[in-house]
């Protein structure tokens, strides 16, 4: 039997107090723009509570602002699932052409009749965005969306070839194709913060932010191993890890080392942010507090939600 690990990190578990109305929002938002057609499928996205994450990884965000973070990270994971399901996944060309379209509607292009329903709840995204964001902060947004939307071709060209990353070039790759450098783009929007470039940019800040990316990530890739690896989906820390290791077990547990080394990584960087000035030290503590927050939230979803679920008896979550 493989046992996974239950993952835990040292934050205090926080959810927003807007969490079941947000939920409830981006059920509607979903059916507005028929991004879920398939009652099944409807169903099986109920169950996976996407609102309830940002809830979670956005303890304080007002209203609005927060169903803006839980409809955008409710687009992700549906385009994730429809280039499954459709098996755009596997095709780097075809992807390319999708990537491209959704694209022309964050630059700005009004979607027609014939642009799909992710392009059309895309645009609702954006015009809600600009309503609060600068040109500056919709740039820096919209270059992380190009990269994530890169390093999805990535792994669709490591698909159609059979390919298995190395778990050096993965752990490069994985900040983007998880999409996170986006929600981190959006603490600005959440927390109504200006981080100048300068603080942006610096090296502790930069790897907090990394490190806070990689927890998440391969937190999601050990609790999801169970499930990918059902659909022989490679782009996984396991999967990378699993050649070299004597075992299954042995690659799962090493993951999990992986990932509480780099929790323990984080707070002890913390401690070496620099001053800046009195406003701008608070503005990235908030900030700060967010990475935190993402850590532990996505943890407690991942654990109340039923995204990752398989059935099989051969597999044992410890608790």
């Amino acid at each position: 039997m493989i046992n996974y690990p239950r993952l835990d990190c040292p934050f205090p578990s926080a959810i927003n107090p807007h969490a079941d109305a947000v939920n409830n929002h981006t059920l509607n938002w979903v059916k507005q723009f028929d991004l879920v057609v398939d009652e099944k499928n409807f169903r099986r996205l109920q169950k996976s509570k996407f609102g309830r994450l940002a809830a979670r990884a956005y303890p304080n965000a007002p209203l609005e602002e927060l169903k803006l973070v839980s409809d955008w990270n409710t687009w992700l994971f549906i385009r994730d699932d429809q280039c499954d399901e459709s098996g755009l996944g596997k095709d780097p060309i075809r992807l390319s052409g999708v990537h491209a379209e959704l694209l022309e509607i964050l630059l700005g292009r009004a979607p027609e009749k014939y642009d799909s329903a992710l392009a059309h709840a895309l645009y609702d995204i954006r015009s809600r965005l600009l309503r609060k964001a600068s040109s500056a902060w919709m740039s820096r947004f919209v270059y992380s969306v190009i990269e994530y939307f890169e390093s999805s071709v990535w792994e669709a060209i490591n698909r159609a070839d059979h390919k298995i990353p190395d778990t050096e070039t993965y752990i490069l790759m994985r900040p983007y194709t998880g999409g996170l450098y986006t929600d981190i783009e959006l603490i600005d929007i959440t927390e109504d913060i200006y981080l100048p470039l300068h603080v942006r940019k610096n090296e502790v800040i930069q790897r907090l932010s990394l490190m806070a990316n990689n927890v998440v990530c391969w937190s999601n890739d050990i609790i999801s191993h169970a499930k990918e690896s059902k659909y022989h989906d490679v782009h996984n820390l396991v999967a990378t890890l699993q050649p070299a290791q004597p075992s299954l077990q042995h690659a799962i547990d090493l993951a999990a080392e992986m990932t509480r080394a780099e929790i323990d990584a984080f707070v002890e960087l913390e401690k070496q942010i620099p001053a800046f000035s009195a406003e701008i030290d608070g503005d990235v503590q908030r900030y700060v507090a967010i990475l935190r927050s993402w850590m532990r939230g996505n943890l407690d979803w991942a654990y109340e939600s039923s995204r990752y679920i398989v059935a099989t008896d051969d597999i044992a979550l410890e608790v």
